[in-house]
């Protein structure tokens, strides 16, 4: 503190020197003194406001103007300022101009197969997955005809037998094949006989099996051939369960009417089989395969799922566009047993063959010949079809030898 009060009254002594007329000099002339900022304003400034340092921009001053040079420096001329040259924006492309994902969708022949989709939201996505997976295939026209909300459960709502008849009844109609896929919105109670039976109770199950298989009849009975797709696994546990029910129906009445059935449940598990918002698309990557609600399919997923529509329906239609899916001849499948009278009162029923062709039609829809049959002079057609003995007498102690008392046994053994 001593020596700061020294410096100061040093600097008072100083400044009253200044004031003081130079020798020589008449009294009142002006004297003419550069204009310098003040020595003992600058030092206090400093001193008591040390942030503030010389050339710093006044309070005040334009930010944007340049500061005054020091005290005793030579005033700079202002350079002018090269402009900055703005890089010119770059136009986005508009959508048309964009590379295309795909190539264009080529133009469907005229006699091309007319494959329609049937069904809830399920259908719509795969509707969509098929007609990118066959844009490129000129045989194959894919449409379809959905109903987000409906099912097989409330009539009330949306009949699909009545929808699928008045489209057949059409003559203005194009399918050549039935592809299949609701059950989306059927975990509800199904009413029959005045009566709300619960979801997959025994009564539920009758009623719905006979609605699936009215669907497969009206299509049947047109020439039509059906593909049913199963339901998919879904992030709900109880909509999982409802959906794993409808499959076995779905399959079982699949099996019976001669159907094609495409299980793609297990396309869209995890490796412990449970549900899996992603996984590996149709090119390998991964994706994912379903939307947020873990119900329905992604873009990915909906041409995950087409794929294996796409490939039993390339198997049954030719690159011409021909169609060579067998439709069903006859039952089907397993079958209820109804024994006959005869079969009633002995208790003796039908003989089956273990080896041997079998005698049913095995040839595929209007082929031009019959399935071959077996040799009327065969053993085989003799005792299985025909139902006769055989003309050598069974060998002794053989497990055909029913004679009484056995021969060559013991006394002992009779």
């Amino acid at each position: 503190m001593m020596a700061k009060r020294m410096i100061v009254a040093a600097l008072l002594s100083a400044g009253l020197l200044i004031g003081v007329p130079a020798p020589g000099t008449a009294a009142g002339t002006p004297i003419v003194v550069a204009q310098v900022d003040n020595p003992i304003s600058s030092f206090f400034r400093q001193l008591f406001n040390p942030r503030q340092r010389q050339g710093a921009p006044r309070r005040g001053a334009d930010p944007s103007q340049p500061a005054p040079p020091a005290a005793g420096q030579p005033r700079r001329q202002a350079q002018p300022q090269p402009q900055r040259q703005r890089r010119p924006q770059r136009q986005r492309r508009a959508p048309a101009a964009q590379a295309q994902s795909q190539p264009a969708a080529v133009e469907k022949d005229e006699d091309a197969s007319q494959v329609v989709v049937f069904g809830d939201f399920f259908a719509s996505g795969l509707r969509d997955g098929l007609e990118e997976a066959f844009h490129e295939t000129s045989s194959i026209a894919i449409s379809g005809r959905s109903n987000a909300s409906s099912g097989l459960v409330r009539d009330d709502y949306f009949d699909w037998p009545a929808e699928m008849q008045s489209f057949l009844e059409n003559e203005d109609r194009q399918i050549d094949v039935a592809i299949v896929m609701i059950g989306g919105n059927d975990r509800q109670p199904l009413r029959g006989g005045g009566v709300d039976h619960a979801p997959r109770s025994d009564e539920w199950r009758e009623l719905y099996a006979q609605r699936v298989d009215t669907v497969i009849e009206l299509f049947l009975s047109e020439q039509i051939p059906v593909y049913w797709v199963s339901l998919p696994p879904v992030q709900s546990s109880g909509l999982n369960q409802g959906y794993a029910t409808f499959n076995d129906i779905y399959r079982e009445r699949a099996q019976r009417a001669g159907i094609v059935y495409i299980d793609i449940w297990n396309s869209f598990v995890d490796e412990d089989g449970n549900f899996a918002m992603r996984g590996p698309d149709i090119n390998g990557e991964d994706r994912q395969l379903r939307t947020d609600d873990g119900l329905r399919f992604t873009g990915s997923g909906n041409r995950k799922l087409a794929h294996f529509v796409a490939r039993e329906l390339r198997r049954d239609i030719e690159s011409d566009g021909a169609l060579t899916a067998a439709l069903p001849q006859g039952p089907v499948g397993p079958q209820p047993f109804e024994p006959g009278e005869e079969e009633a009162e002995t208790g003796i029923g039908q003989v089956v063959a273990l080896t041997g062709a079998p005698a049913q039609a095995m040839g595929l829809a209007g082929g031009p010949e019959p399935s071959p049959e077996p040799p009327d002079d065969s053993a085989y057609y003799r005792v299985v079809i025909l139902g006769e003995a055989t003309e050598r007498e069974p060998s002794p102690q053989r497990a055909d030898d029913f004679s009484w008392p056995r021969q060559g046994a013991d006394a002992g053994d009779r």
